[in-house]
């Protein structure tokens, strides 16, 4: 693109005598401000090689960024589980309190669970006085919402007269944080299997079946 020549009057029009920067030789701000005149290709904007740095950096940051994200926004979904988790093994100490044995069904603990984005929230369809209260959260789509499946499990001592409370989370990523021999059977009922936690007289997580444990009260 060429550009219109410019005459001595129009140079000196455009930069005015300088007289603000006495430490500074006014012959060089002068040429300075010539040769922004004269040259406008300075102003024309960035290089793409500059452009391809700016993407290249941009793309190492979301890289870095995305897998802590998702983690973040699964541990927020898995609240829902873990919540559930912790109010069903305290509805089963009142259940036990009341009818000296654990609830089959989550329809006996009146807990309201059905209504679960994440989850499928159910009661061990064996639990008893020497089995224990066992509970489950399955996750629905664990490897599309980042989360994890729940187990929880509350046991009485009758000698010592003592509770114990677990809540347990699956780490077993190569079966997708699925805790395997989890499932529901009558979701109406809030019935199903629960696997990864047992109670009998003490609750506990079992660690061989993938599960790490979250809670626990002795």
């Amino acid at each position: 693109m060429s550009h219109p020549k410019l005459s001595n009057n129009d140079l000196y029009s455009r930069c005015p005598p300088v007289t603000n920067f006495p430490q500074v030789a006014p012959y060089a701000l002068k040429r300075k401000c010539f040769q922004r005149i004269i040259n406008p290709k300075n102003h024309l904007g960035f290089t793409l090689i500059e452009l391809l740095i700016v993407v290249v950096i941009v793309g190492i940051l979301s890289a870095i960024s995305l897998p802590q994200m998702l983690a973040i926004i699964g541990r927020s979904r898995e609240s829902e589980a873990r919540s559930l988790m912790g109010a069903m093994n305290r509805a089963q100490q009142a259940y036990f309190n009341e009818k000296r044995t654990f609830a089959k069904s989550a329809v006996e603990l009146e807990v309201p669970v059905g209504n679960e984005k994440y989850y499928t929230v159910f009661v061990n369809l064996t639990n008893s006085f020497t089995f224990g209260g066992l509970q489950g959260a399955k996750g629905k789509d664990n490897q599309s919402s980042a989360t994890r499946d729940y187990a929880a499990a509350v046991a009485y001592d009758p000698i010592e007269r003592t509770y114990s409370t677990v809540v347990c989370r699956s780490i077993d990523q190569a079966n997708r944080y699925q805790i395997l021999g989890l499932r529901s059977i009558d979701e109406t009922l809030g019935t199903g299997r629960v696997a990864g936690a047992e109670g009998g007289t003490r609750a506990r997580c079992i660690e061989v079946a993938g599960v790490e444990t979250l809670e626990e009260l002795r």
